[in-house]
């Protein structure tokens, strides 16, 4: 039961019974990276991280705000989901740009002569 005027004492991370990060996983398992990309999705790429960043900062700024420590606890956790958002998105970026360069990085290889 939700008292008003009180902060819950954890933020859920199930939503009608599901696991959000297993619809998440789920998801990104289905993602086909083989697909190329154009010059529209690095653009697209580019706003979204626009976007991103400044969700960070925001949730950020309102948790440095705020004297009640869920509130800070909350916006806290809104501020790291889109830095690690944004995180994300840089690697798509990444990937975009230079596939080759990614692929390396992201498979850990090493160039042996």
């Amino acid at each position: 039961m939700v008292k008003a005027g009180k902060w819950p004492e954890t933020v859920p991370l199930k939503v009608k019974d599901t696991v959000v990060k297993d619809i998440l996983l789920d998801f990104v398992k289905k993602v086909d990276v083989t697909a190329k990309g154009d010059a529209d999705d690095l653009e697209a790429v580019r706003a979204a991280l626009d976007f991103e960043a400044k969700g960070a900062k925001f949730y950020a700024e309102l948790r440095d705000n705020v004297s009640d420590p869920k509130e800070k606890q909350f916006f806290d956790l809104l501020s790291k989901m889109e830095n690690e958002h944004y995180l994300s998105l840089k690697d798509t970026e990444e990937y975009f740009i230079d596939p080759a360069s990614w692929y390396r990085r992201v498979e850990h290889h090493t160039l042996d002569g």
